[in-house]
């Protein structure tokens, strides 16, 4: 049905008793036979049906429209709702995103000082070396390896960053300067005195612990430690020195073997006596060659 355009609802009968319809009343009385009255009357009759019609036509197609438009406003309003209600996920999604990426800061007690003993800070390299199973020198661990990565720190940027190859893939990675970059002080561990083992063993361990090596790698390491430095090695001449190669080659040798992947490594707190006497044997042997 075509659409109405006009409101009927106004529209008022003609009088069809003025001059204006005397043809056609003389007509219809002509024809008909009717009185101009009654001609007039049916005319009047006529146009009130057709007026009826048209006002409930227009009345109908009025509610078609409200009940359309009601229909749309609804819908309308749910769409908005429902957008309304995704940016506000999205909104609270990205705000726990930001709350988890921003630096947590944890309480303190008021009436806590500093402690006695200022921690030692191995610097990153190191602690990036630990956090992959991997050999790293023990003077990184030392109060001079720790004093060391903190002047760094002050001539390194912490946000500078540089490429490197990361894991069996060698695929190429962005990290952080500090965290690859090795010391050129560092010195090998058969180098160290007996007093920088013993202090950067204590140090090692808790960084082991902190970046979460297995506590039973930690047992057998400390144990390591520990029977070094009850050897009856120690009181013989040059027996620090043996003891300290020892270390330098067992502890390279475990980490090595942790790494592997064609079996189970050794226990590195098995102190083997065949391997210290042969260490010692080398460096007699270098010192009578260097004698003659």
């Amino acid at each position: 049905m075509p659409r109405i355009t006009h409101d009927p609802i106004p529209d008022v009968c003609p009088d069809f008793l003025s001059d204006a319809y005397l043809a056609v009343r003389t007509a219809f009385a002509a024809t008909q036979g009717f009185t101009p009255e009654a001609v007039a009357a049916t005319l009047s009759a006529t146009w009130e049906a057709a007026h009826l019609t048209q006002v409930t036509a227009w009345e109908a197609q009025c509610l078609a429209d409200h009940e359309a438009e009601h229909e749309r406003q609804e819908e309308e309003d749910e769409n908005t709702r429902r957008i309304a209600l995704q940016e506000a996920r999205e909104e609270a999604a990205e705000k726990k995103a930001r709350e988890k990426k921003k630096p947590k800061l944890a309480p303190f007690a008021d009436d806590v000082a500093i402690p006695d003993e200022v921690q030692l800070r191995p610097s990153q390299f190191a602690l990036h070396k630990l956090e992959a199973f991997e050999y790293v020198e023990l003077w990184y661990f030392t109060k001079d390896g720790c004093q060391e990565a903190r002047r760094s720190q002050r001539a390194v940027a912490n946000d500078a960053y540089g490429i490197t190859t990361d894991g069996p893939s060698d695929l190429m990675a962005l990290k952080p300067v500090a965290s690859f970059k090795a010391s050129a002080r560092a010195i090998p561990d058969e180098d160290l005195t007996w007093q920088q083992m013993s202090t950067g063993k204590n140090c090692l361990l808790a960084s082991m612990d902190r970046v979460g090596w297995p506590q039973r790698h930690l047992l057998s390491l400390a144990l390591f430690f520990h029977k070094l430095d009850c050897s009856p090695w120690r009181d013989r001449k040059n027996g620090d020195r043996i003891l300290l190669l020892y270390q330098a080659r067992a502890r390279q040798d475990w980490h090595e073997a942790l790494r592997a992947t064609d079996g189970d490594a050794f226990n590195i707190s098995l102190i083997n006596e065949a391997v210290i006497r042969t260490i010692s044997d080398e460096i007699w042997d270098d010192r009578r060659a260097n004698a003659m």
